[in-house]
This record gives structure tokens, sequence and C-alpha cells, in this order.
């Protein structure tokens, strides 16, 4: 499958635009941190992971443009720009997690005698670097939750989670793609994900694309099909979890998570540690990004509602409680809470 993102070595970022998908496979050409920023405010590219490496190749070519001007200057002005490319999602941490690690470069080096050129390299370097790990990491989540996935199982996953979100195989969507590969009979359920529909327009791609069985449903049609079905278990990704394991995902995860509890299925979240948010108490302090009513009152376009009054929140929070575990590159969190996220952190950090 065509690379997500990319960046040449003219510096020129490619980004496959998901909004053309499935009808038509076009990249968006940026050649500036702006083009970028457009891009993942209009959901060109999505995806917590897939985003942060949005935001690395931004907070690079922030400063490449930034270069005719003094030292001083430059640092001014970089870091409004920064401030500008996290502000573009506010609920996808990885974004304010990948710029913050281009605050860091510029915290090392502002009171040393460097040029641009060099703090220009390291900031390269970075992005490169970032694109790189997320690509490793998505390949070690897709491994570890492929084991939990047996022969025959029957899987409801939400939103898209797979490499259109990563720089690699994917989260859930990654694990399901491993699983495919070693497992028999596996069968894949995708909500359609409204108002913009990643799920049938995304993952149903991805799954064709993979010779994935994959059968498209309806959001409302979720406690039906587990019913019915007797589905095994639902995964999904996370776009900022909190230091107690409450989970903020695509509108729509709240509930799936409330009919896997009552029917007795495994619910898992399957994210990098990079998704994680320590300074996060709970899910009360995640931010919920409220999207443009428009996108509710159409579909490609077509207006097909005439309501007056419209809410359109990007994601939700799945409270902990409902989590059967959180798979990351690192292991499996089960029954997450603080006491083992903290254990977890204080591990691997």
């Amino acid at each position: 499958m065509k690379a997500t993102i990319r960046l040449t070595n003219s510096d020129i970022v490619y980004i496959l635009d998901q909004t053309k998908l499935p009808f038509k496979e076009q990249y968006i050409i940026a050649k500036g941190s702006k083009r970028i920023i457009d891009a993942i405010e209009k959901l060109s590219i999505r995806g917590a992971p897939a985003i942060g490496v949005a935001g690395g190749f931004a907070s690079y070519l922030a400063l490449k443009e930034s270069k005719n001007s003094n030292l001083e200057k430059i640092f001014q002005i970089i870091s409004s720009k920064l401030d500008l490319i996290e502000s573009a999602r506010p609920t996808a941490v990885n974004l304010s997690w990948s710029v913050n690690r281009f605050r860091n470069i510029l915290k090392l080096n502002r009171s040393k005698k460097i040029d641009f050129r060099h703090l220009l390299s390291l900031f390269r370097k970075e992005a490169l670097k970032i694109y790189e790990e997320e690509k490793k990491v998505s390949l070690k989540l897709s491994s570890l939750g492929s084991k939990l996935i047996k022969n025959n199982d029957k899987i409801i996953t939400h939103c898209n989670t797979g490499s259109l979100a990563t720089t690699g195989p994917g989260t859930a969507l990654g694990a399901i793609k491993f699983a495919n590969k070693i497992r028999k009979g596996l069968r894949v359920f995708a909500t359609e994900t409204r108002p913009l529909l990643q799920g049938s327009r995304l993952t149903i791609w991805e799954c064709q694309k993979n010779n994935i069985d994959c059968t498209l449903i309806s959001d409302s049609m979720v406690s039906h099909i587990i019913k019915e079905e007797k589905i095994n278990m639902i995964v999904v990704g996370a776009d900022r979890i909190a230091s107690n394991g409450d989970t903020a995902n695509k509108i729509g995860t709240y509930q799936l998570a409330i009919a896997a509890k009552f029917h007795k299925i495994p619910f898992f979240v399957v994210a990098p540690i990079s998704t994680f948010d320590f300074s996060c108490r709970n899910g009360l302090l995640i931010e919920i990004e409220e999207r443009d009513g428009k996108e509710l009152l159409s579909i490609n376009n077509k207006i097909v509602s005439k309501a007056n009054n419209v809410r359109n929140p990007a994601f939700d929070v799945t409270p902990r409680k409902l989590i059967t575990g959180i798979i990351t590159e690192k292991g499996i969190i089960y029954s997450p809470n603080a006491n083992k996220i903290k254990r977890f952190k204080n591990r691997y950090s």
C-alpha cells in the first residue's frame, strides 16, 4: 500500500489525502508547514501516530521557513509556529508529544553558540526519527496484539487504525492484519464511523487490500451484531490515554465499550506509549475537539439534513473500568488503573 506520509530528500512532504479515499488515491504535496497544518485540520491525514509524524515534518519545515532572521528571532518565530502546529488537533496527544520534542531541542540549544544550519539539521533528524520510531512501534503493537486473536474469531473495530493512521501496519487494525496471516476463519466487522465514515471509507479499503474478511455495519448495529454474530472481542485505537487508563478515541468508542461490558466480551485498546498523557489524571481532563456541525449535515458534500442545532464532538472518553486491557509496544496493561500505569511508566521510561 502507498505510504501515508513521507518526507523526500528535497524536503517535500507527500500526504495521502484520506478525504479522497476510497475512490481516489491522491497525494497532497506540502512544501511548507501551513499546508501540513491544513491537512491535519481537514483530516486529510488522521490517526494519532500519523498526526504525530505530520507534526514532526511540519515542525522541521516551519524552522526551514524562518531562515532569513537572526538566530534569536528564529527561536521566537519557531516557538510560535510550534504552538500553531500543536493546536491543529487538540485531543490527539501524539501531536503535542511530537511538537514537544522540537521544543526540547530549542531548550537544549538556545544558550549555545549554534548556527541555523546545525539547528535545522537537528530538526530534520528528529522528524525522521519520529517517523521511523512510529513504524517500529506499529510493527510491535501489531505483533503483540495479534497473539490475542484466535482461529475463527469475530472482531468489531471502530474508525480506522491501520496503515493510514500510522507509518506502519497500524494499531488495532494492524493487530488484525497480523492475525489474519496466521489464523484461520477470521471475520471482522467495521463500523462505518459517522460522521466522516473513516470505517466504511478507510478500514474497508485497507481490509480489501489485505484480503481480510470484513463486513461493514452502521454504528447503530453494534449491539445487535455482537449478539447475533457472537462477537469474540472489540479492538480499537486511541488518541489520548490519561494516566489512570481513561481513553479518548473516535466518537462512538464509549458506547462500544458499554456494549462489550454488557455482553461480557473483551474490549481492548491498542496504542503506542506515545499516546499516554501522563500529566492528565483522568478522562474528565481531556479536551474533546468539537468540529464543524456541517460534517454531520452532509455525506460526500450532499446535504442530508436541515437541522438547526448540531453537536459534533470528534471524540469520547471510555472509562478505564470498561477496558479489558491496553496493548502497547512494551506489553499489555490489563484492567488499567493509575497504579498499574505508573509502574508501567517507571519500568519503561
